[in-house]
């Protein structure tokens, strides 16, 4: 019978060795797996940072393009305009003064 005690208690130490032991494990697993979520979240937040900048120069340089682009156009335009204009000025004030004197 006494013998039946001890093997009782030291199975019970056992398994309350085993349950300390388990626990232990799972605390420094939930460190680690923590410690884990925030690195992944720092390099996920890097990434996201990298991205954004890329996008923005490379937005940046295309509104630059179409800005030159733009003005370009608008030069041009611009210098049509003045062409069209000298060659026609004289006729139109002819027309204005003849008009106006017809009235």
């Amino acid at each position: 019978m006494e013998q039946l005690i001890k093997t009782i208690i030291d199975v019970d130490k056992k398994a309350r060795k085993m349950t300390d032991e388990s626990k232990k494990q799972l605390a420094e697993s939930k460190i680690a797996i923590a410690q884990r979520v925030e690195e992944l979240d720092k390099k996920y937040e890097e990434s996201v940072e990298e991205i954004i900048a890329l996008t923005t120069e490379d937005e940046t340089r295309k509104v630059e393009e179409r800005k030159a682009q733009i003005d370009t156009d608008y030069a041009r335009a611009n210098q049509s305009l003045d062409a069209y204009y000298e060659a026609h000025k004289e006729q139109w004030v002819k027309e204005l003064v003849e008009r106006t004197i017809a009235e």
